[in-house]
């Protein structure tokens, strides 16, 4: 008995295929200026597409090759008539955001387009982390500012300690100490305080280290740039050294329950 084939070659003008609205990326000007002056239309290629109803319309939906699609679409060349693989075993957004993962494994796909798809895929990890930053009022974003967060790799490094222990308890002391400034939602912030729960646990006295984070002469940015000092005597990794700024915060004037340093 044959397999039912998960995919199969259609062929359709440009016009009638469309972008899927979540399993995508960003535009990249340059790149797609570059298509635009270069443009050979022997070598579309292959488009990658699902074919599910999104909103009442069934696509075919856009998963890998809008820059090119793009570029036909500007060209005024929507008539244009594109090899297209549809992946037929794909019903829904979350195998779509999948699906894009998978096609753009290889290809430059920037850490919050990639971090964003994987939430829409529902890979657990980035949900929780997702999830951890909606509770506390915070938002993913692109760029860093005011309750934005956009350091997905800090993230995900500090969730993988503890399955996100150490990651909600950084993210509780940094708003505690700092609130959402844009100056204390940077990766390396997140990283060292993950680092200090990871290692320490439950002998962290929480109330204390906010209180003394939170009287930190400068605030988050000072301590980051206290942290690059130590960086460039002891040559370690920057979130190492914002840790070891921390435990020594922490340690002044604590004669019991003192941290050892990391």
């Amino acid at each position: 008995m044959h397999k039912q084939p998960l995919t199969r070659i259609v062929r359709k003008p440009a016009s009638e295929l469309r972008l899927h609205p979540l399993a995508q990326r960003d535009i990249v000007p340059a790149k797609l200026k570059k298509l635009m002056a270069e443009l050979d239309l022997d070598a579309i290629g292959v488009l990658h597409a699902v074919a599910y109803q999104i909103d009442g319309e069934e696509g075919p939906w856009i998963i890998d090759g809008q820059h090119r699609w793009r570029a036909l679409m500007d060209h005024g060349l929507g008539e244009w008539v594109v090899d297209v693989k549809l992946h037929l075993g794909i019903t829904d957004h979350a195998g779509a955001s999948a699906l894009f993962l998978k096609l753009n494994d290889r290809s430059p796909v920037s850490p919050y387009d990639k971090f964003l798809n994987e939430v829409r895929a529902e890979f657990p990890a980035a949900v929780s982390i997702y999830n951890l930053l909606g509770s506390r009022g915070l938002r993913f974003a692109r760029n860093s500012a005011d309750g934005q967060v956009c350091c997905p790799a800090a993230l995900k490094k500090v969730y993988g300690m503890d399955s996100g222990k150490a990651l909600g308890l950084a993210l509780d002391t940094i708003l505690a100490a700092w609130g959402k400034t844009a100056a204390a939602m940077e990766g390396a912030i997140f990283e060292g305080i993950g680092l200090v729960y990871g290692a320490y646990h439950d002998r962290v006295e929480r109330p204390a280290l906010v209180n003394r984070l939170a009287k930190y002469s400068g605030g988050p940015g000072k301590l980051i740039g206290d942290a690059k000092g130590l960086k460039n005597f002891r040559k370690a990794p920057l979130p190492r050294c914002v840790a070891e700024v921390v435990i020594g915060q922490y340690n002044v004037g604590r004669r019991v329950g003192r941290l050892d340093p990391l």
